[in-house]
């Protein structure tokens, strides 16, 4: 079962969250402002990696438009 670690909001009605399953550790998922919800599909060692390539994930959605 996964577990949310944390859930940062951005300019724009974006987020961004972290969850654990404590078999594969921390995965990043992103909520875009259409509710829309992706994910990298990696798994990191701390939540403090999930959300930094989450944060990227925006930012690189961000730049696009």
């Amino acid at each position: 079962m996964d577990t949310l670690a944390e859930l940062i909001g951005f300019t724009g009605n974006w987020l961004v969250g972290a969850s654990f399953t404590l078999d594969q550790g921390y995965q990043c998922w992103v909520i875009t402002p259409e509710r829309q919800v992706y994910t990298d599909g990696e798994y990191y060692e701390s939540h403090l990696m999930a959300l930094a390539a989450g944060r990227y994930l925006v930012e690189q959605s961000l730049e696009v438009e």
